[in-house]
């Protein structure tokens, strides 16, 4: 399910309304957030990941701008991960079969955007969990 602007909760659409915002960038209405700019249904799923998110001491969580590399710090953090785990020569490495978006979910976007509480259970068997992140330190 994609959220839309029109499947964003009460709360947040008030939160919205009081920001200051631009409309249409790139296809969508833009709002300033706690000193960033997020698309509105975006900024839902950073709203869902700060009240909802909990971290766990062996987490790793990729941090990056937008548009910087991100991929390739994916890829990186993967391979460092995979090494760690003593795999044989003939495993199979993850990244020769998917692309390091789909093994390194974003919290705001793949996780906690259509859903204040995602279900991590099948993260949670890997340690350390491994996720990647648009939104900025503070």
């Amino acid at each position: 399910m994609n959220l839309r602007e029109e499947d964003l909760t009460d709360e947040t659409k008030t939160l919205i309304s009081s920001l200051p915002s631009e409309k249409e960038y790139l296809g969508g209405n833009l709002c300033k957030y706690q000193g960033s700019w997020y698309y509105y249904n975006f900024l839902q799923g950073v709203l869902n990941v700060q009240r909802g998110f909990q971290p766990q001491d062996t987490d790793v969580i990729v941090a990056s701008f937008p548009k910087c590399g991100t991929l390739w710090l994916k890829a990186l953090t993967v391979a460092l991960l995979e090494r760690s785990k003593n795999r044989s020569s003939e495993d199979q490495h993850p990244l020769l079969s998917n692309n390091p978006h789909n093994l390194v979910p974003v919290l705001e976007m793949n996780l906690y955007r259509d859903t204040p509480k995602p279900d991590l259970t099948k993260l949670l068997s890997s340690s350390p969990r491994l996720f990647s992140t648009h939104m900025p330190y503070h």
